[in-house]
């Protein structure tokens, strides 16, 4: 009844959270991941952690602990990422660089960007979260379902390696297509450098934050030793209906609705 019609983007915000909540909460999906994230630690061990399991069991979880690991940890040390000319197929092509081989000259914005420092990025950052990982498995054992705030950046540290990935990918796929692939691997460079900066931060966060603070706070909320600060607050509750009455109806006077050219 504002006199104005909707425009398409309207609807989208207005739409956005129930999305969310029809797909499933944003923190619930956070936990899920992380459990798979974990999943192979307990298929393996997780009897050695398990305060019930009997002495028997724990002894079949440390032998079958101990052979995973001695293959597994290995691999956490070094890879790909580490090599200077590794996933050179994400450099600029050839015509776009100097006969000796460097990036050509030209400013960045008129040629290709290169993504190859990008993915060996994404490979030493997905072996230091393994480590991550595997350290709070080692330090918190059974009481690692607790801590979700550690758990719940792990899983936007994997996220944010995801999608560089994706967007590389797709810069390049693209780039082979004759597709737009300047503009695909700038698009790429930049959104890249935003999400190492993000994930770099969260790496941070691991092991410095005020998560168990937090907890103490959260445990206060709950048991209402905040309440007072509820006073003089209006309550905005009665007996009036939830959905506001229409009555008239939708405006009568003439669209004054502002098109943007």
């Amino acid at each position: 009844a504002r006199g104005e019609r909707a425009v398409p983007a309207e609807q989208m915000l207005r739409d956005l959270r129930i999305n969310r909540i029809f797909e499933g909460s944003t923190e619930i999906m956070h936990l899920l991941i992380a459990r798979e994230a974990v999943d192979a630690h307990l298929s393996v061990a997780g009897d050695l952690i398990d305060p019930d399991a009997s002495l028997p069991d724990k002894g079949k979880a440390a032998a079958r602990a101990g052979g995973f690991y001695a293959r597994w940890l290995p691999g956490l040390v070094t890879g790909p990422g580490q090599l200077p000319r590794a996933y050179a197929e994400f450099r600029p092509p050839a015509d776009h660089r100097h006969p000796d081989g460097k990036r050509s000259a030209r400013p960045a914005s008129s040629g290709y960007r290169d993504l190859s420092p990008h993915l060996r990025y994404v490979e030493r950052s997905a072996r230091r979260l393994a480590r991550s990982t595997f350290y709070a498995m080692s330090r918190w054992q059974g009481r690692m379902e607790t801590k979700q705030g550690f758990l719940s950046r792990i899983v936007d540290i994997g996220a944010e390696l995801f999608a560089m990935s994706a967007a590389c990918v797709r810069a390049e796929m693209l780039r082979s297509r004759g597709d737009h692939g300047v503009e695909a691997y700038q698009l790429a460079d930049t959104f890249c450098r935003q999400a190492r900066i993000r994930a770099d931060e969260l790496f941070g966060r691991l092991w410095t934050n005020t998560d168990d603070l937090d907890r103490k706070v959260v445990s206060g909320v709950l048991s209402g030793a905040y309440e007072w600060l509820e006073q003089g607050i209006l309550d905005p509750s009665g007996d009036g209906p939830w959905i506001a009455d229409a009555t008239p109806g939708p405006t009568s006077r003439r669209n004054v609705h502002r098109p943007i050219h």
